[in-house]
């Protein structure tokens, strides 16, 4: 086909466009708003924010602990060194703006007051919330004299703990304290299924984890000692061995963490159960009294008591006890000298292979049972 001539060109001039120089469009470029770096793609771009220029959360560490957006009850006076900030450029406290550096001394001047706490970085946020319930001395004190008396009548029920409320009505700062205390006494009625309780015994757990939520703020005798022989029950041995004071239960707790680190039970000579007198006494339920005293003896008396040792076993259930007499049980049975014993060792070693924090144990045991 020819080319169409259509006889424009010829009647019209150039109304002076300059001619058209068509250039290929740049590359887009994405650059980086941290440190300036450009990237082909925008996939590019978000990996390399992801990899070199991460968000980082701002956090409130108090007491070594980092802080969520669940209110903390404060219930000892702060020190400025108790309050650690990272990675925050501003803070505001109850709305008001506060410089970061000052926050620790102005937390650490608190007592009754509850604080909403917001931390912020060029791209993310915190939110924290602090409920100041410091308690006066004089009024932690009065609870304390308060126990002691329940504890002199060395009973234990409904009633003494009613009278343990009463006594304690007037110290009303010292509330969460009381309520701690409480909590523990009552788990005791509901774990042992005293007969004035109210409580199923299934509901001993709420209350002693309740005890040690608010006792935690407490670094008092009788708060520690509460809270070792919670952590002892729950088999958290290392912290029942920090809490504890120096006596029977501080001792069965090194010797239960040792054991789940794959140590054998080392103790040669008996140990002392005593737990340290009427308070002592009136905190420790029966099942704990009765290991205590079992773990108070050393590899060869416990070698002399396995049928008793198999016999608690057996009456142990399935709760958090059974772990602490599985083991008393299986090293003694491994501290003996015959076939029977060792079958019933291996067979208790088996039984808690699986379990991650009993493993270490399980496989030391395993394997020191196969050497003559």
């Amino acid at each position: 086909m020819g080319f169409w001539h259509t006889g424009y060109e010829e009647f019209h001039e150039p109304t002076g466009l300059p001619e058209f120089d068509y250039r290929q469009p740049q590359q887009v470029r994405y650059a980086c708003e941290h440190c300036g770096l450009h990237f082909g793609d925008v996939e590019e771009l978000r990996r390399h924010r992801f990899e070199q220029h991460p968000l980082r959360q701002p956090v409130l560490l108090i007491r070594g602990r980092a802080r969520d957006s669940m209110p903390l009850v404060i219930s000892t006076p702060l020190l400025p060194s108790d309050v650690v900030i990272e990675d925050a450029s501003k803070c505001f406290v109850n709305g008001a703006s506060v410089a970061p550096s000052a926050l620790p001394q102005l937390l650490a001047a608190m007592s009754r007051q509850f604080v909403e706490l917001t931390l912020q970085n060029e791209g993310a946020s915190t939110h924290c919330a602090l409920d100041f319930q410091i308690a006066a001395e004089a009024d932690l004190a009065g609870v304390e004299a308060a126990f002691l008396r329940l504890a002199r009548d060395r009973t234990l029920g409904i009633e003494a703990i009613a009278r343990f409320i009463e006594d304690c009505r007037a110290f009303k700062t010292a509330r969460l304290y009381c309520d701690g205390i409480c909590h523990y006494l009552y788990g005791v009625l509901a774990k042992e299924q005293a007969p004035d309780t109210g409580l199923h015994q299934g509901q001993y757990k709420e209350r002693y984890l309740r005890a040690q939520d608010e006792l935690s703020g407490f670094d008092r005798p009788l708060a520690n000692s509460i809270r070792s022989l919670v952590a002892f029950h729950f088999n958290h041995f290392a912290d029942a061995a920090t809490l504890a004071a120096e006596g029977g239960l501080r001792h069965a707790a090194r010797a239960f963490e040792g054991l789940l680190k794959g140590l054998p039970w080392h103790f040669e000579l008996e140990c002392s159960a005593a737990t340290g007198g009427a308070v002592e006494d009136l905190l420790t339920d029966q099942d704990t009294l009765e290991i205590l005293a079992d773990a108070s003896h050393g590899l060869f008396e416990l070698t002399t008591r396995t049928d008793v040792l198999q016999g608690h076993l057996r009456r142990a259930g399935m709760g958090y006890d059974r772990l602490k007499r599985a083991l008393l049980t299986c090293e003694a049975l491994a501290a003996c000298q015959d076939t029977e014993s060792h079958v019933a060792a291996r067979r208790l070693a088996r039984e808690y292979l699986p379990q991650a924090d009993t493993r270490a144990w399980a496989e030391a045991m395993l394997e020191r049972l196969k050497t003559p």
